[in-house]
């Protein structure tokens, strides 16, 4: 009786051993509106790339891309609520912080080095805590969509007169509509892979995007006329459920912030390789480029950035302004 317990003991060790030694992979979904190879897209496929090799084998990604899970506002209710755990956010991000608003104010950053060093400094801190706080999600990393510009089929957008009345399709961001409308144009927002065919048939007049957006979703095939407003930079906020962040192991968050890492240097860096090649490819392809009058712009924005302003808070406000200028 004593040798058959003796055996039962080892064989229950054995067991657990053998199982220790095969622990189940923490399961990722991942979730975004965008098709292969438009920036949100990129970025998040850096993402699980960089995290197999940060952490091979430890967990199990899943992807949900082109959209099947819906649009961006409903990939930032889905990870809100867990039902995925990490999703890329482009403008309107707004939508669940409104400190976001600041990404709707009209020529606040002058380049893209100023965006990105604010971004991973006291800015970046600032947003992630404001995340954190106001929606559950925890920041990982500000990976980037660049500068965004105009484009239409009806003329060249120089001055903000030229906007008048055009029907340009927008995010959801609810002060990227409110900054149209104050510069005159007709913004409509609609789901981006709807507005491909909304511009072929007339529908819409034009859109606003940068130069990555613009070639992945071949806006470039229905637009006759890109303005160069750079009017605002967006980010690609990367975000994680808090919850699903905070059942990971330490070692299992240290992979994801790794990746995370190497997901936003291979993000700018396709932002800064679209920037330097994709305005030959418009122009190749037949649209007329022109520069926009940037005094005449900075001159309609006062009341923009007073509404912003008012959304954002003053103290918000105040210190982004200042780590800006600070850059």
């Amino acid at each position: 009786m004593r040798k058959f317990a003796t055996l039962t003991a080892a064989a229950l060790v054995a067991g657990a051993l053998g199982m220790a030694g095969a622990q189940a992979q923490t399961p990722l979904r991942l979730s975004v509106e965008t098709p292969q190879g438009e920036p949100l897209n990129f970025m998040l496929r850096s993402f699980a790339e960089a995290l197999e090799e940060e952490a091979p084998g430890a967990f199990d990604v899943e992807i949900f891309d082109g959209g099947v899970l819906g649009d961006e506002i409903a990939q930032m209710e889905l990870v809100r609520a867990g039902q995925v755990d990490v999703v890329p956010m482009g403008s309107d991000v707004v939508e669940i912080d409104d400190h976001f608003a600041l990404f709707d104010a009209p020529f606040f950053f002058p380049d893209a080095k100023t965006a990105r060093t604010a971004l991973d400094g006291e800015l970046g801190a600032m947003y992630a805590e404001s995340l954190l706080e106001r929606t559950g999600l925890k920041l990982l990393a500000f990976g980037e969509l660049g500068f965004r510009m105009i484009t239409n089929n009806v003329r060249p957008v120089v001055v903000p007169a030229d906007l008048d009345g055009l029907k340009l399709r927008t995010p959801g961001s609810s002060t990227r509509i409110m900054a149209f409308e104050t510069l005159g144009a007709a913004p409509t927002p609609m789901n981006l892979g709807e507005a491909y065919l909304a511009m072929q048939q007339g529908v819409l007049d034009g859109q606003e995007n940068p130069f990555g957006t613009i070639r992945e979703m071949s806006f470039h095939e229905v637009q006759k006329y890109l303005s160069l407003s750079r009017h605002v930079y967006t980010p690609i906020t990367l975000v994680m459920n808090a919850k699903t962040w905070d059942g990971l192991s330490a070692e299992e968050q240290d992979a994801v912030m790794a990746a995370a890492e190497t997901a936003k240097e291979a993000s700018r860096a396709q932002s800064d390789d679209n920037t330097a090649s994709l305005l030959d490819e418009f122009k190749a392809a037949g649209m007329e480029v022109n520069e926009i009058d940037l005094a005449a712009f900075k001159e309609a924005v006062p009341p923009i950035y007073d509404e912003i302003g008012s959304i954002v808070g003053p103290d918000f406000m105040d210190k982004a302004t200042s780590t800006i200028e600070g850059n």
